[in-house]
């Protein structure tokens, strides 16, 4: 990972973690729970890396979306979460503004291309502003 790369990730981490440090220390102490543990037995099945590195990224796009919605990354799904103690659903704070614009703004264009003309009781989603490179 190149400096400027380091530099983005963690510009990221502190625009989508309210609590950069509570985060870390979750992940070491998971990890070190992890490490505690002893291997299982010779019929354990092996994760390949291939596996491990799709499983990151999920885990990484996850929190992306949560911060796109403005949700805390467990998703307001941990009552014991330090960051929102279970509040933390879509809209507990404002979404990060970038990617709102890449992840929802889309969506919510094509909703509104596919919904059925106004008078017929549908509702119609709200344009969210401009998204990047785009003018009013």
């Amino acid at each position: 990972m190149t400096t400027s790369e380091l530099a983005s990730v963690e510009s990221l981490l502190l625009q989508v973690l309210p609590d950069p440090k509570g985060f870390a220390e979750r992940v070491l102490g998971e990890l070190a729970g992890r490490l505690a543990v002893a291997p299982p037995a010779d019929d354990s099945t092996v994760i390949s890396s291939f596996e491990s590195a799709a499983h990151e990224a999920l885990v990484d796009r996850d929190v992306l979306l949560a911060a796109a919605l403005g949700a805390c990354e467990c998703w307001g799904d941990e009552p014991s979460c330090r960051a929102c103690g279970g509040r933390g659903t879509t809209g507990w704070m404002p979404p990060d503004p970038d990617l709102y614009a890449e992840y929802v703004t889309p969506a919510v264009r094509r909703t509104a291309q596919d919904a059925p003309p106004a008078g017929d009781g549908a509702a119609v989603p709200t344009d969210p502003g401009p998204s990047e490179g785009e003018s009013r």
